[in-house]
């Protein structure tokens, strides 16, 4: 019997373009079209298809957000704008 209601099964995938998810896409194209505008298109082809295939691995290890975490501790603390968070180089807190 057919439900007079649809429940769509994929509503928390995130959102895709074309193939990619928009962060696969901007770390595939960005190195390509910086490559294009430098006239070594084939070199940013080659580095974004590295950047690519190195941002699927880190996903694929625990989830979209282990990137976020990577910046959080691999930049300095006013780069990316926390302020509710410690800087990263704090290891040791009093009280």
């Amino acid at each position: 019997m057919d439900a007079p209601y649809v429940i769509p099964r994929r509503l928390d995938d995130p959102e895709r373009w074309l193939f990619w998810t928009l962060d696969e896409a901007a770390a595939l194209l960005a190195p390509a079209v910086l490559g294009l505008g430098a006239n070594a298109f084939l070199a940013g082809l080659g580095a974004g298809v590295g950047a690519w295939l190195l941002l699927r691995r880190v996903k694929r290890g625990g989830g979209a957000h282990v990137a976020l975490y990577a910046l959080y501790w691999m930049l300095p603390g006013p780069a990316l704008g926390l302020k509710a968070t410690p800087p990263s180089h704090l290891r040791r807190f009093a009280g």
